[in-house]
């Protein structure tokens, strides 16, 4: 049951990464503001998903509501750190940094509750997880367009991975402190507080272009719909398997399962070039998966 879970995961996060990539190339509006505008559609729209999911019966409690808004901006940030780390630095640094971010810290608050929860084998497989993201973007930099690394974007960068990783975290600790209750609630609190603050932001920096900004033609439409439906399954189904799963160890095969499964999806369909180092990349993530799937009971 839980492999399954982790597998639709996997697909369902990887959709929700390419429909996301497909609306910024066909904004119609000043891609400057797109990420914000996307972020607006994008929390709105998972919050309604899940409010039909709830059967539109939700109950917060005020430590849900306030876990939420938290996470909110946790989530607004991270939007805005993974923009600026993109355009300041190599993008193969960036996702490093924020997918190793995403496994790392809810590893830490794994062993704060129960040092005794995981194996050295399960430590042993994140590491290689890790390890497995270095080589898989050392081949994501084009001759000419290197960046230089500089303070300013390994701060992006860190902020970034910090972002991904506290997000996981707080879905967690909500879970914990309401004995496995109030997903949806959290869920709604987070993507509809997402969407104020994204809107909030969009109005500082656009002025009176901020409500032009959300006029649509029909593929960024489709494709920003897309992407949160995606997401709002992704999330519903993601806060169900934290009761199932390690946090550690659900991250680090979804995390590492989401690249391994867009860079098969490059390599298959998109018909790009893969190197030695990606190859070596790619059988490290696989035994990884399947060592922390094995050694999990998942």
């Amino acid at each position: 049951m839980a492999n399954l879970l982790v597998v639709l995961l996997i697909l369902l996060y990887t959709c929700q990464s390419g429909f996301a990539n497909m609306f910024q190339r066909n904004y119609p509006g000043d891609k400057r503001y797109a990420s914000q505008v996307y972020s607006v559609f994008y929390g709105v729209i998972v919050s309604i998903a899940t409010l039909i999911f709830a059967g539109f019966s939700i109950h917060p409690s005020l430590t849900t509501v306030l876990l939420g808004v938290l996470n909110g901006a946790v989530l607004v940030t991270y939007n805005a750190m993974l923009i600026k780390a993109s355009a300041a630095g190599p993008f193969s640094i960036v996702m490093i940094f924020n997918l190793s971010g995403g496994i790392l810290i809810p590893m830490f608050q794994s062993i704060i509750e129960d040092p005794t929860q995981l194996s050295i084998f399960q430590y042993a497989a994140i590491a290689l997880m890790l390890v497995s993201f270095v080589f898989l973007n050392m081949e994501d930099k084009k001759s000419g367009e290197e960046k230089a690394v500089s303070a300013k974007f390994l701060l992006y960068a860190i902020l970034l991975g910090l972002a991904n990783g506290i997000y996981g975290t707080l879905l967690n600790v909500q879970k914990t402190l309401m004995n496995e209750a109030e997903n949806a609630e959290m869920i709604v609190c987070t993507f509809l507080s997402s969407a104020v603050f994204a809107f909030a932001l969009l109005l500082i920096q656009a002025g009176k272009s901020a409500l032009p900004g959300f006029r649509q033609n029909t593929k960024s439409a489709i494709f920003v719909t897309a992407a949160s439906v995606s997401a709002a399954a992704a999330v519903n189904l993601l806060m169900y398997a934290l009761g199932l799963v390690n946090v550690a160890v659900l991250y680090a095969m979804d995390n590492g399962g989401v690249l391994l499964v867009s860079v098969l999806w490059s390599v298959v369909i998109l018909k790009e070039k893969i190197g030695k180092k990606k190859i070596i990349g790619l059988v490290l993530a696989m035994i990884a998966i399947f060592a922390l799937g094995f050694l999990h009971g998942v």
